[in-house]
């Protein structure tokens, strides 16, 4: 069968669908990955045919507009995905949705989705996996007949909105009942020739990463999992972490690739890298280029380095500190990794994920907003030293070790391909 992943540009969303995408193409399948012009490098360096569609997105100019300092973000920290049911209302359903295809689906998925849709035409897909944030997939899917999934590795707090979005809208008077989400998608459906089903939203079905213990149990998807096989682009195993083995405990510090693009750290690397200073640890802060030019003094036991693979660090740590990005997480989890996680606000579900872990055992939080040098300082000493983190972040590496293959789903995909696509 011919099966069509598609990406936004953006390594962390594509370096998730590699193992999957490399499955499919060991079994036998025809597979091509679609992505903005800019994605089309990294998904050549992974070795996968690309097709490069529409235009680039400027998220991270709009992102960067929304940079500020501690004290301006604490006066914004309201998360979406931590709220109780009771404050998710109608009203602030049309805030979240309107916001989201406005700052975020819409940037990202309007330069490419007609060129997509146009490839898609062309090469008629059998199945198409989409990445969580590239609804161009489903769309571009749906106009051809082919089935559609799409994919995620954090937690699914997309479906469980979605489900209450729904039972609130049946409550509505007629005329009353607006959907930002539809209205966005509905006008493109139409162009070519398609209309509107709720399963663009959420996919005909989901393949998850995460461990079966922390997924939301209250969604009406279809999950089906699949092992996480971390892949960080191409990775050379650098000759000081081959010879130079930890004497004292060795944490992971990384912020990922995004929040050094948007700009915005709000000065958390500064508070960090000051919470570190003096414990009996040896850091390793993978950050970018701009984020170490920005330290003004860098404490012995730091090692500042370039963007590292992080399944070839992460082996030789007791704990990392990350910002909450879903690829660092769930590469923590799949080495049994204790972790300190910092959301900064907008950060997606970084938040929500972070009290699920913590909930879990195998993790410590601190909004980033709201952190100090010295609560940091103390969850980190924490973290190393007491054993049941340790116990509980390698309870969730078992479940994923545990979790069939990318390998092993093939098999699922083509009975599912052959289930939901038009005949």
């Amino acid at each position: 069968m011919r099966v069509l992943f598609a990406t936004v540009s953006e390594d962390a969303h594509f370096f998730n669908l590699v193992p999957m995408a490399w499955a499919a193409r060991a079994a036998g399948h025809d597979v091509i990955v679609a992505s903005h012009p800019a994605g089309a490098e990294s998904i050549v360096r992974a070795g996968l045919p690309a097709v490069a569609v529409g235009s680039d997105h400027n998220l991270y100019e709009i992102l960067a507009q929304y940079a500020g300092s501690a004290e301006e973000q604490e006066g914004k920290a309201v998360d979406p995905y931590t709220l109780p049911d009771e404050y998710r209302s109608w009203e602030f359903f049309q805030g979240y949705y309107g916001a989201m295809v406005h700052i975020a689906y819409g940037l990202l998925n309007d330069p490419m989705v007609d060129g997509l849709v146009e490839f898609a035409e062309e090469w008629r897909p059998d199945l198409v996996i989409w990445d969580h944030t590239t609804y161009a997939g489903p769309v571009a899917a749906k106009v051809v007949g082919a089935a559609h999934g799409r994919l995620l590795w954090g937690p699914d707090v997309w479906s469980p909105m979605r489900d209450r979005f729904l039972k609130l809208k049946a409550e509505q008077p007629e005329g009353a009942d607006f959907d930002p989400m539809r209205a966005w998608l509905e006008p493109i459906l139409e162009r070519h020739g398609a209309e509107f089903g709720e399963e663009l939203i959420s996919g005909q079905f989901t393949l998850h990463h995460q461990p079966p213990s922390l997924r939301a149990g209250d969604s009406t998807t279809v999950d089906y999992g699949v092992q996480f096989v971390p892949y960080n682009g191409r990775a050379e195993l650098p000759r000081w972490l081959r010879e130079e083995k930890p004497t004292r405990p060795r944490v992971c510090l990384t912020l990922g690739r995004s929040l050094d693009r948007a700009g915005n750290d709000g000065g958390l690397v500064d508070k960090l890298i000051a919470a570190v200073d003096g414990l009996d640890i040896e850091v390793i802060a993978t950050l970018g280029r701009e984020q170490r030019e920005s330290l003004t003094s860098v404490p012995e036991n730091v090692r500042l380095v370039d963007y590292t693979a992080l399944h070839q660090l992460l082996p030789t740590c007791e704990a990392i500190i990350s910002h909450g990005g879903g690829t660092t997480l769930v590469t923590a989890m799949r080495y049994g990794v204790p972790q300190l996680i910092v959301p900064q606000v907008g950060m997606g579900e970084c938040l929500y994920a972070a009290q699920t872990l913590e909930a879990a055992g195998a993790a410590l939080h601190e909004a980033a907003h709201a952190a100090t040098s010295e609560s940091l300082r103390e969850k980190v000493s924490r973290l190393v030293g007491e054993e049941s983190f340790r116990r509980a972040a390698e309870r969730l590496r078992d479940e994923i070790v545990a979790t069939p293959s990318p390998a092993e789903v093939v098999p699922v995909l083509e009975k599912l391909a052959a289930e939901y696509r038009a005949v």
